[in-house]
């Protein structure tokens, strides 16, 4: 039976007014450039395209200058850039472009990760910018690239890049059916041949949108946008990842975890401060099961990544350890100490010592369940997407997740002022969102929000499961009624409560 597609699946791109103009289609208000394959190994003397297949790759570098110019007017004026980057490796490939490697007896690979061929060429992104992995000629084959634009609101696509008869117009023509109005400034695009470069333009005049110039375009984006993401100027973006606008009782919520996890440190027996790694915060705490082979809950607290600790969310311990589980709260170190990178390995040495030690407190270590809160549910939700087996551990180390109030994509939050504390790398940005790695997602999730929560953590919630249910994962949303972002974590402090039930109910017990 063929699969019925969502009907709400995206917001609906077809235009309430026509955009019957150039002026009108390149607004700065839904528009965005597309930066294609502007790498060493495509457009670098001795790189792989000049090296291995024998062409001409003049054209690529002449077009740098003013590729240079269109970025950083872009960037002055507003619009989004995105940035896509080609990875040929084999394994990664469609069937077809390894098959016709192989008929002309092509066996290097392409731009492979962490290879000169795969660094940029002349242009490159800043911090914030997103940046998507391609394994095909099309970029929207694969990639979330179709996802982040609806989520922008985008409707024109600018490209440039290389190769204009390739990978732009396979990109190009993949936009064009999809809604997206395609504009194409001919002298920052660039292919081996003049008149391979001429065929494609010729078709875009004719049948799939606009080819302009580069002095032609930009005097089109007049000012400034306001925009920063989706409809939020700046103002407005850092307001909407700053729980405390939208919550008056901050404070007293934290004091209360930290009463209330001291109260159930005293209730239940528990091993405080256990090393898991050899750093002075790699530690955890074990709650203990009355029984041996039992389900083990392994809770991320939040803290925007740079506050709290394991000993403010021991309560859950009310929840789990009653029911017949074992729950291991995590420390580690948090920013500025360490990036978020060595937070994410942290963790994840963390779960690889819970998974080797689980019989020595009664756990079961091929039932090990999370959950995390705000920052917290973003770290558990790099954990539960996370490569495993190239870690030499089963890929569904991670039986089930619950995802609290938690940060899926990383662009909008690296946007807002958070960023003058997070501080990524494009390709880091794009590592740690888990949205963009929902293929490696082995088990099911419950993603909790608070309908008193920031709306853009409320949109967070919604994008993510949705993304998610569309490549069939087993997802589902849960929005709790008069709930705030600090408030929604306490509920795990009530066995009956939904979200505890939630919780038992993927690990297979009831309270």
């Amino acid at each position: 039976m063929e699969k019925e597609l969502k009907a709400d699946a995206y917001r609906d791109l077809s235009d309430a007014q026509p955009l019957l103009s150039l002026a009108a289609r390149v607004d700065v208000s839904h528009t965005a450039l597309l930066v294609i394959d502007m790498q060493n190994d495509f457009c670098a003397p001795g790189g792989y395209v000049e090296r291995v297949i024998g062409k001409d790759i003049a054209a690529c570098g002449a077009i740098v200058p003013r590729l240079r110019s269109l970025v950083d007017t872009a960037r002055e004026r507003g619009v989004p850039v995105f940035w896509l980057r080609a990875c040929y490796r084999p394994d990664l490939l469609p069937a077809s472009m390894r098959t016709k490697l192989t008929e002309q007896g092509i066996t290097e690979v392409c731009c492979d990760r962490d290879t000169w061929g795969y660094d940029w060429y002349g242009v490159q992104p800043l911090s914030g910018e997103p940046v998507l992995e391609k394994h095909s000629y099309d970029g929207f084959v694969g990639t979330t690239l179709e996802h982040e634009l609806r989520a922008r609101g985008i409707r024109t696509l600018v490209f440039a890049g290389v190769q204009t008869n390739i990978c732009v117009e396979a990109t190009l023509r993949h936009a064009n059916a999809l809604g997206f109005h395609c504009v194409v400034p001919e002298d920052c695009v660039a292919s081996h041949t003049q008149p391979a470069h001429d065929a494609t333009l010729n078709n875009v005049r004719f049948l799939l949108g606009d080819v302009t110039r580069l002095d032609d375009l930009t005097p089109h984006w007049k000012t400034p946008s306001a925009r920063v993401y989706l409809d939020y100027t700046q103002e407005e973006l850092d307001r909407a990842y700053d729980q405390r606008a939208w919550a008056d009782n901050r404070d007293a919520m934290l004091a209360w975890y930290a009463q209330a996890s001291a109260g159930a440190r005293e209730e239940y027996p528990h091993h405080r401060h256990v090393p898991y790694g050899p750093g002075p915060h790699e530690t955890l705490d074990i709650f203990p099961a009355q029984r041996q082979g039992a389900p083990i809950h392994v809770h991320v607290h939040g803290g925007g990544w740079r506050n709290l600790s394991k000993d403010d969310e021991s309560f859950l311990a009310r929840t789990v350890v009653p029911a017949g589980g074992v729950l291991v709260v995590l420390d580690f170190s948090l920013i500025p100490e360490v990036r978020l990178p060595e937070m994410i390995a942290q963790t994840r040495r963390a779960l690889a010592w819970v998974r080797a030690k689980a019989a020595r407190f009664g756990g079961d270590p091929d039932r090990i369940h999370l959950s995390g809160h705000s920052s917290g549910a973003h770290m558990a939700a790099v954990l539960a997407t996370t490569d495993w087996e190239s870690l030499h551990l089963p890929a569904d180390l991670v039986k089930s997740a619950l995802l609290i109030s938690g940060m899926y994509d990383l662009h909008p939050v690296m946007l807002s002022a958070r960023s003058g504390y997070v501080k990524l790398q494009p390709d880091e940005i794009e590592r740690y969102s888990p949205i963009r790695h929902l293929s490696r997602l082995n088990c099911p999730a419950v993603v909790a929000i608070g309908d008193r929560e920031s709306p853009e953590f409320q949109r967070q919630a919604r994008d993510f499961v949705r993304a998610a249910q569309e490549q069939d994962r087993q997802v589902e949303l849960m929005q709790l009624p008069a709930t705030n972002h600090y408030e929604i974590v306490t509920h795990l402090n009530a066995p009956d409560s939904a979200l505890s039930q939630a919780a038992l109910r993927l690990m297979g017990l009831s309270g």
